[in-house]
Formats: structure tokens, sequence, C-alpha cells
């Protein structure tokens, strides 16, 4: 019976951490927080996916380096080489969320059939995608707070607040929404915008596909 509701627990649980991650004070908290949330799609994907042994041990892997960059990342907040300890933490979240959601969408390609777990793994899997560019953003702000433009300023912003900030504008850009509040300001920012536009307008062209090919 879980089996059957495995994606829609998982969309559950993703969609109760966008909505609780402003409310979490602290940097180290909403950190820790989305490690564990990572673990717990970590699980479901390779549940799915149970002849992908080789999938398995990748994901294991990158979760590890997730997890050691976070607690770096959290070990030298009032030090110097904290910009580079966070970047690590960033970006081994980009690889271990885009294979995560891979793993999801070869989960529905396998299924052939169009059942209700395969659509909320696919709407999983865009969450992630949308998560997958907030840590790139996060990144950018690190290194240059100038990249985006917000209606507050980014110095002194706290954390899990600017976290929520750039998730907000991740999702907005992923569904080509496009509310202007926030602003990509420099032409790193830019492109990254561009292309993740670009690829949301293909998500869902590709998932409508599979679906209809399914039905």
């Amino acid at each position: 019976i879980l089996a059957r509701w495995r994606f829609l627990m998982l969309t559950l649980l993703i969609c109760t951490w966008l909505l609780l991650a402003p409310l979490v004070g602290g940097a180290w908290r909403i950190e820790l927080l989305l490690e564990a949330c990572m673990l717990v799609t970590l699980l479901v994907t390779v549940w799915a996916n149970p002849h992908l042994s080789g999938l398995r041990n990748v994901l294991i892997v990158l979760w590890l380096a997730s997890v050691s960059g976070t607690l770096l990342s959290i070990a030298t907040a009032e030090h110097p080489a904290w910009r580079w300890s966070r970047s690590l933490e960033l970006l081994t979240l980009v690889p271990l969320m885009g294979m995560l959601a891979g793993g999801m969408l070869a989960f529905v390609l396998r299924e052939r059939t169009l059942t209700l777990d395969s659509i909320f793994a696919t709407i999983a899997a865009y969450l992630l995608l949308a998560g997958l560019y907030t840590q790139i953003y996060m990144c950018l702000i690190t290194w240059n707070p100038a990249s985006f433009s917000l209606p507050v300023e980014v110095a002194g912003r706290p954390v899990h607040l600017l976290h929520s900030d750039m998730t907000y504008f991740s999702l907005v850009t992923l569904a080509t929404v496009g509310y202007g509040d926030i602003l990509p300001a420099t032409s790193t920012a830019r492109m990254l915008a561009m292309i993740q536009a670009v690829t949301g307008q293909f998500y869902v062209a590709v998932v409508v596909a599979i679906f209809v090919g399914m039905y």
C-alpha cells in the first residue's frame, strides 16, 4: 500500500519543507533540515528503482558529500573560509538533486502506465529541479550579493529567509511566471535564469508527452 503513495507522501514532505523553511530561524537549522529532506527523497527514489544498484551507490556518496559540506559550512560560519565551505555545501547538492529528479523520471518511464504515484513523481522531480537552481543562485549570492535585486537588502538578510527568497524566485522562473519582484542583476544570474526558464518549458512538454503516451 505504501508503494502506491510513496511519491505523494514525498511531495507533501517537500511542500511542507517549503512552507516551514522561512519560519525556521538559524542557518544551521535550515541546512540540516534540507539534508534530512534529501535523505528521505533519496530513500524513496532508491525504493522506486530497486534494479538500479549503481544509482543507489552514487546517490549515497553524493548525499554524504553534501552532508560533509553542510557540516563544514556550519563549522566555519565565523571563519574567512566560510565562502568556500558554503560553496562546497551548495554545489554538492546540485548533482544530488539532479540525479534524484532523474531517478524519479526513470521510474515514471519504466511504469508505462499512468498512476497517481507516477503523477506525483513528476511533481516531486519538478520541485527538485527548482531546488537545484536555488542552490546555484545561493552560491552566486555567497560570492556576489549584488547578483539579484530583491525588495530588501541582501546584506544582513538572514540566511533562511534569503534561501526562501531564492526558492521563490527559482519556482517562479521555472514556471515562467515572472512577477518581477526579484530580478537577476548580473549577466551570470540572467543567463542561469534564462536556462532555467527554458528547462521549465521543456519539462512540462516532455511530461505531458509521456502522460499522453501512457494514456
